[in-house]
């Protein structure tokens, strides 16, 4: 593995996605980079502002930036008023990104998103998974799905596999979903539902996947470096 870089948000300055280029394994692809999600998903501060940047793809923000320093409740209704009109009942967290989902509940909260749960809150779930990779939905969950307004959140979207199943499932149990919002994404869309990053090929120019017999890295002798998936990597 070489030596790993961090990459600078365009939109915040205050927020990086750290890379280590080399030659990595995932479940089925091979990439060229091994892309930390670590602390952007488990560090509070980082979580909160990737939930921030989340939140703008749902929200039509008002620049508060002015020359006073407080806001009053006037300010405050209108930024509310600029909330997009979609509601979301339902928070789907995948790749262990449960803190970052309750920061995006807040977030979109806070800013007027509503939500037609009786209780006017969001449900934030980590769905789970059976051997084949199929998402499972327990009787105590369904109702959480169905007839639900869904945005589903995951790490990353490399071939949009896992997220094409889940969205099959989703909609499967009568959820309707709203939106896809990862932090880092190679595709732009998922049967024909846009998929939102934080991060994008547009920031790692040189990303590459594909299967292993079209691998440069397999194809110029290269040894792998270790197998990674959303959660991590483990050395070869």
């Amino acid at each position: 593995m070489e030596k790993s870089m961090k990459i600078q948000s365009k939109e915040n300055p205050e927020l990086f996605l750290t890379v280590t280029p080399g030659h990595f394994s995932s479940d089925r692809f091979h990439v060229n980079y091994y892309i930390d999600m670590t602390t952007l998903k488990m560090r509070q501060s980082e979580a909160q502002l990737i939930a921030r940047e989340m939140s703008k793809k749902y929200i039509n923000r008002v620049n508060l930036q002015t020359q006073i320093n407080t806001i009053d409740e006037h300010m405050l209704e209108m930024t509310r008023a600029f909330a997009s009109p979609k509601p979301i009942d339902t928070i789907i967290c995948m790749d262990g990104c449960e803190v970052i989902g309750a920061y995006l509940a807040q977030e979109l909260l806070s800013l007027g998103v509503t939500s037609n749960n009786k209780h006017h809150s969001f449900y934030v779930i980590s769905p789970e998974f059976d051997s084949s990779g199929q998402m499972v939905v327990r009787d105590n969950i369904k109702k959480m799905i169905k007839g639900k307004n869904v945005l589903v959140i995951l790490a990353s979207a490399m071939s949009g596999r896992t997220i094409y199943k889940s969205i099959k499932c989703i909609t499967a149990y009568g959820g309707n979903v709203q939106g896809v919002s990862v932090i880092f994404g190679a595709v732009d869309e998922i049967e024909g539902y846009p998929v939102n990053s934080v991060f994008s090929k547009k920031d790692l120019p040189d990303f590459e996947l594909a299967d292993a017999k079209d691998c440069h890295n397999c194809k110029a002798g290269k040894p792998l470096d270790a197998i990674v998936n959303s959660y991590g990597y483990s050395k070869l």
